[in-house]
């Protein structure tokens, strides 16, 4: 095993991440794009347990902090969609760069990584499959209903949190984000220049690059996700109605992190056969 920092130039900004290779012959290439707010070991280090499971199946792989999250330069409240996508291609590059040609590449997103790893993937002509976790839609397929539903949802999360004792110690002690705590909850309502919903929103036609992407790709979802079927539902009728190779996997009562050992384990050990399959030289 071979584990090297590497550092990952985007339009003038620095990103930081960690490239990790197999011991024995190299199979393939994968990035992993962490979520909006994320940073590149993952919710409960999930992406760091990927890169390890993908490793001992012969992957390359690279993970490395969006701009203006985790150790990458970049401003956190202006960084967009764009940007994200740049930054996923210039890894993509980093990446080849350290295999050799014939060696196939993938990426893998989670969350709103997702889209960056679709919309990056589907502007390039080497990137031969995708894998998106818990993706949802782009804000150009969004619906209003969506948006009061992730509302509810994360209302009752944070209502389940605020009956916790420690809940209000972290409180008291200023240790809680209340402004990411309202960015959560109604920022993908506030429209206009800068706001969450414009950020996360292309400047590129990406649906329509994605229209004429050539590769595969897997969709993956935690059954007690409360937006999955959604948006599993947008995604298989988007991909059928312009004949693109995807896949769907559900994992039964998984949330949309997979945050426990079980449902992670599974997410991981599934994307991987898939990757194998789907990389196969």
């Amino acid at each position: 095993m071979h584990l090297e920092p590497v550092t990952i130039v985007s339009d003038g900004r620095r990103l930081y991440g960690v490239l990790e290779r197999p011991g024995a012959a190299e199979r393939g290439g994968v990035v992993l794009v962490h979520g909006w707010d994320g940073c590149r070991v993952g919710p409960h280090r999930i992406l760091v347990e990927t890169a390890r499971h993908l490793r001992d199946l012969g992957f390359v792989t690279l993970r490395f902090d969006l701009s203006g999250r985790g150790e990458s330069e970049g401003e956190p409240f202006k960084t967009d969609l764009d940007m994200m996508i740049s930054d996923a291609s210039a890894a993509l590059d980093v990446l080849k760069g350290r295999l050799s040609s014939s060696v196939p590449v993938a990426m893998l997103g989670m969350c709103s990584g997702g889209n960056v790893a679709l919309a990056a993937s589907s502007l390039r002509d080497d990137v031969r499959a995708v894998v998106a976790w818990s993706t949802y839609p782009f804000q150009e397929q969004r619906t209003a209903a969506q948006d009061v539903k992730r509302t509810g949802h994360f209302a009752g999360v944070y209502v389940g949190k605020a009956l916790r004792p420690e809940t209000w110690k972290k409180l008291l002690k200023g240790r809680v984000n209340l402004h990411m705590v309202r960015r959560v909850l109604f920022g993908h309502y506030a429209a206009g220049e800068g706001t969450q919903s414009d950020l996360q929103r292309s400047r590129r036609d990406v649906l329509g690059a994605i229209r004429g992407y050539k590769g595969r790709m897997m969709f993956l979802f935690g059954g007690k996700d409360p937006e999955a079927v959604d948006a599993e539902r947008m995604f298989r009728a988007f991909c059928s109605r312009h004949g693109l190779s995807a896949e769907f996997e559900s994992i039964q009562g998984a949330n949309h992190n997979f945050q426990s050992l079980p449902w992670q384990s599974q997410a991981v050990e599934v994307t991987g056969r898939w990757l194998a399959e789907a990389l196969a030289r």
